[in-house]
C-alpha cells in the first residue's frame, strides 16, 4: 500500500503539539454547524463521525465534546498518541487508529460524516481518486464528507520548487521562502479537478467555496477549497 508522505511523524516527534494547532478548523465548524449541530443530544449519540488524518487531535476533541461518535485515523503513530492526550486533556473519547487513508479498516455505510482537514492534500491525484472511492464507501447514503484543501493558484504551488509528480502534485514545497516549504507531497486542487474527480465517484451536491489567505504583510496568496458533497 502507497505511503505518501511521513512527514509529520518526524514533526509530532519533534515537535509534539506545536507541530499543528490546537483549536479547530473555522470552515469545519460552520460545516458542522450546517448539518449536525442542530442535532438533539440523544441522536448524536448514534451519529458516526470519522476525520481523516486527525493529527494531534485539534479538531476531533470538539467533535467528541459535542457529543457524537467520533472516530479518527492517521497514518502516524506518534500523532495518534498525541491525539489520545488531547482527548484526556478535554475529558472525551474517540475510537482512534493507525491506519492508512487509501484503504481504511471499517465496515460499507458506516458513518454519518466525513471529514479532512489538509490530510489528503498530502497524496498524489492517484491518491485522491483512492481515498474519495474510500470515503464514499463508508459513508452511508445521505452521509456527507468536508475537506479543506490547498488549491492551485497558492503561492507555494506556483513558486514552491520541487518535483511535479502529477498536474497538481509536488514531491516537496522547497522554497522556504514560501509558506508551508518542507511539509513533503503536496497536491493543489482546482475547482474544477475536485469536482469532476468527487462527480465521476459518484458524489452530488457538491459545493466547492475558494478562501485566500496571506501571508508576509499580505504579499503571498495561499489558496484553499472548502469542499462538502453529499452521497
Amino acid at each position: 500500500m502507497t505511503i505518501d508522505n511521513l512527514t509529520f511523524e518526524e514533526s509530532y516527534k519533534s515537535e509534539g503539539f506545536n507541530a499543528q494547532r490546537r483549536y479547530p478548523n473555522e470552515p469545519l465548524l460552520q460545516f458542522l454547524g450546517r448539518y449536525y449541530f442542530g442535532l438533539p443530544k440523544d441522536k448524536r449519540k448514534s451519529t458516526r463521525i470519522l476525520e481523516i488524518g486527525c493529527g494531534s487531535g485539534a479538531n476531533l476533541w470538539m467533535v467528541a465534546k459535542e457529543g457524537f461518535s467520533t472516530y479518527g485515523i492517521d497514518i502516524s503513530s506518534t500523532g495518534i498518541n498525541l491525539c489520545k492526550k488531547m482527548l484526556d486533556d478535554w475529558r472525551v473519547k474517540a475510537s482512534l487508529s493507525v491506519q492508512n487513508m487509501r484503504k481504511m479498516d471499517f465496515d460499507n455505510d458506516y458513518f454519518d460524516a466525513i471529514f479532512d482537514i489538509v490530510s489528503i492534500q498530502h497524496t498524489n491525484l492517484k491518491g485522491h481518486k483512492e481515498t474519495y472511492k474510500e470515503i464514499y464507501r463508508l459513508l452511508k447514503k445521505g452521509g456527507r464528507f468536508f475537506q479543506w484543501h490547498l488549491g492551485s493558484k497558492s503561492i507555494s504551488f506556483k513558486n514552491g520548487g520541487g518535483n511535479l509528480i502529477d498536474k497538481l502534485t509536488i514531491d516537496n514545497i522547497a522554497n522556504p521562502d514560501v509558506p508551508l516549504s518542507g511539509n513533503g507531497l503536496t497536491c493543489f486542487l482546482t475547482t474544477k479537478d475536485a469536482e469532476e474527480i468527487l462527480r465521476k465517484i459518484g458524489f452530488k451536491d457538491i459545493n466547492i467555496e475558494t478562501y485566500t489567505r496571506t501571508y508576509n504583510n499580505m504579499e503571498q496568496k495561499i489558496e484553499y477549497l472548502a469542499i462538502s458533497v453529499l452521497k
